[in-house]
């Protein structure tokens, strides 16, 4: 799958413009993410980098003949409509293995959101490994990591550094990215 993901991204015009790849234990943030699209392209790139990754995905994927496939392809099922630990569940799991790289689009959804969700910073926190931003930019047709960020740094810290990072990317859908921040707690 490796030779085949890059060469079907360099079919179209994709790069990859890190350095390094993560490292093998972290929280991948997946920005922007404004389009069905932006799932095929992490695949062909987590297959062309050989990353051992997990993906949350809402639980309305995960149906019928389609559930086995998104889970070997790594998915995670979420229902937001239930309440569930999930900060405690996915901080075991990362824990428990050698290698896992769990992908978080902040966002929640393709649609412009005003807020990033802050699941990432507790489940990073919880598992006590990095967090490192991946930028998919369509306009560049590369895919770009940032260096790790420790967990422990303040929130405010930490979504800096993102709001530096994501400053020039576009998504597919440029509009449908919104402002990297995180809902202030007063406002929660």
């Amino acid at each position: 799958m490796a030779h085949l993901s890059r060469l079907l991204l360099r079919i179209l015009g994709w790069s990859c413009q890190s350095d390094s790849k993560p490292p093998c234990k972290c929280i991948l943030i997946a920005a922007p993410h404004t389009s069905n699209w932006d799932f095929p392209m992490m695949l062909f790139y987590a297959f062309m980098l050989n990353l051992k990754y997990n993906w949350l995905g809402k639980h309305t994927l995960f149906f019928g003949p389609l559930a086995p496939i998104m889970k070997r392809l790594g998915g995670i099922p979420v229902n937001r409509t239930k309440k569930n630990d999930y900060v405690t569940l996915l901080s075991e799991e990362i824990k428990s293995q050698a290698e896992c790289i769990l992908i978080i689009p902040p966002e929640g959804t393709r649609s412009r959101s005003d807020y990033w969700k802050s699941g990432f910073l507790h489940i990073a926190r919880k598992a006590e490994v990095p967090i490192v931003f991946a930028s998919l930019d369509y306009q560049r047709k590369n895919l770009t990591f940032s260096e790790a960020i420790l967990p422990s740094l303040p929130d405010d810290e930490i979504m800096g550094v993102a709001q530096v990072f994501y400053r020039d990317a576009k998504g597919l859908h440029p509009d449908n990215f919104g402002p990297v921040r995180l809902k202030s707690k007063d406002k929660a």
